[in-house]
């Protein structure tokens, strides 16, 4: 994987979901929290791991049955701020998207009351400890999740 490639993956995914966010909501800008790059193949996840080695520091070993998370040691500029924090899942029929990022928000339950019944594009998505929001955008899910990744137990 050269760097070229992997930015260029980066920005993708990000771009994607703002545009999914400028579409379905008010909230702008939006700050990234984390950001999933769902490999297209098992050739393309190993090169992405491989690559990531380098980057930071995988963190998730029980979870490792869907991908890798990787705290970065330095981080990444996008449009939606800077990404501290990036997954690279195993390839996955049920995820076809290029990826999924995770945007924070300043007032969560508000955010859930504004958006989760006015507009069917929107998904409530609970887990053990905190719940989230999911949003289909064009070739990516965005998550606005109840909790950001430093608060989770992943």
């Amino acid at each position: 994987m050269r760097h070229w490639k992997f930015n260029k993956i980066i920005k993708y995914i990000a771009e994607r979901g703002i545009e999914a966010v400028n579409a379905n909501t008010d909230e702008f800008p939006v700050t990234i929290d984390y950001l999933s790059i769902f490999a297209k193949d098992e050739a393309e996840y190993q090169d992405l791991i491989e690559y990531t080695r380098e980057l930071g520091k995988a963190t998730d070993e029980k979870l490792a049955k869907t991908g890798k998370t990787i705290i970065l040691k330095s981080p990444i500029e996008t449009e939606a701020g800077l990404l501290k924090v990036i997954k690279i899942r195993k390839p996955d029929a049920t995820r076809p998207q290029r990826g999924a990022p995770d945007f924070r928000v300043d007032d969560y339950q508000e955010f859930k009351s504004k958006y989760i019944m006015a507009n069917g594009n929107f998904t409530l998505m609970l887990r053990a400890d905190y719940e989230m929001i999911e949003l289909k955008g064009v070739d990516v899910l965005v998550y606005f999740p109840s909790k950001l990744f430093d608060e989770r137990k992943n």
